[in-house]
């Protein structure tokens, strides 16, 4: 298995061969190079859009920029039809910026549809919920602080 960089966009293959497009702006395979660094989170300053995205089956959720001392950040990968349990942090304030996709989020008692660009706060120990309602995989930037993030889960 080897590691294929997109040079457009920066988005990160896995597999034998290049993809025949880039999933993430539609570059054609020859826009690919073999990319044999491995890639370790806590050192890297600049990280393009692509490199965190993820179009698989399940929801994922990556953790980067590992080494802040009091901010948590994730990159959530969202396929059609995914969603999140509710839940809280009881000790951490959230903000939510959509980088892809149509989401539905519940912050309390208030439902919002949130699109590319789009960013909401979710507070410290507010229960939430989010799901992907669009036609696409959706990808969120969520920055947490302060650490440590716990996790109450409300509903399965």
């Amino acid at each position: 298995m080897k590691n294929w960089r997109c040079t457009v966009c920066g988005y990160i293959h896995k597999g034998d061969m290049p993809p025949e497009k880039c999933p993430n702006c539609g570059s054609p395979s020859e826009k690919f190079v073999e990319h044999t660094q491995e890639v370790n989170v806590s050192e890297v300053t600049h990280m393009h859009y692509g490199q965190m995205v993820t179009y698989g089956e399940e929801r994922q959720t990556n953790p980067f920029f590992e080494d802040f001392e009091s901010l948590a950040p994730f990159i959530y990968n969202l396929p059609v039809g995914t969603n999140a349990p509710l839940h809280k942090h009881p000790t951490t304030d959230e903000l939510f910026f959509v980088l892809r996709g149509k989401l539905r989020f519940k912050i309390g008692e208030k439902e919002f549809v949130a699109e590319k660009g789009d960013m909401l706060k979710g507070k410290m120990n507010i229960p939430h919920t989010f799901a992907n309602i669009g036609d696409e995989p959706a990808v969120f930037l969520s920055v947490k602080g302060p650490k440590p993030v716990d996790v109450e889960v409300l509903e399965k």
